[in-house]
C-alpha cells in the first residue's frame, strides 16, 4: 500500500506539536499535503479543497476517520515541521518509488 511506504519513509520526522494537542495524525496530514501537491495543489486551500474532493479515498486508506482538517491546522503544522528532515523523508521516499517502478517513476 502506497500508506504504508510513505509513512515508512516519513518515521524518523519528528512532530512538532504536543502530544495531547493533536487531533489529526501527522502522516495524514503529510500524505494529504503531498498528494495534493503532486496533483497540482498551490497552495493550503488547494490542499483543503483535495482532500474534500477525496475524503473517501483518504478514509478508504485509514486516514481522516473522523473529519479533515481545515487549511488553517494544515498550514501551522507543515509549517512547523523541521524542513532539512522532511526533506531527507522525502528523498527517500522518491528514491524508493525509483526504485520500485525500475525507473521508470515520471516526476
Amino acid at each position: 500500500m502506497m500508506h504504508d511506504a510513505f509513512t515508512k519513509h516519513f518515521i524518523s520526522l519528528e512532530d512538532p506539536r504536543q502530544s495531547a494537542k493533536v487531533s489529526y495524525p501527522l502522516f495524514d496530514v503529510l500524505f494529504l499535503t503531498v498528494c495534493a501537491v503532486i496533483t497540482g495543489a498551490e497552495g493550503w486551500e488547494d490542499i483543503e479543497d483535495f482532500g474534500r474532493a477525496h475524503l473517501d479515498w483518504l478514509q478508504d486508506k485509514g486516514l481522516f476517520k473522523e473529519s479533515l482538517p481545515v487549511h488553517d491546522t494544515i498550514a501551522r503544522l507543515i509549517s512547523r515541521l523541521d524542513a532539512e528532515q522532511f526533506q531527507r523523508c522525502f528523498v527517500r521516499w522518491v528514491n524508493s518509488l525509483c526504485e520500485t517502478t525500475e525507473g521508470q517513476f515520471i516526476a
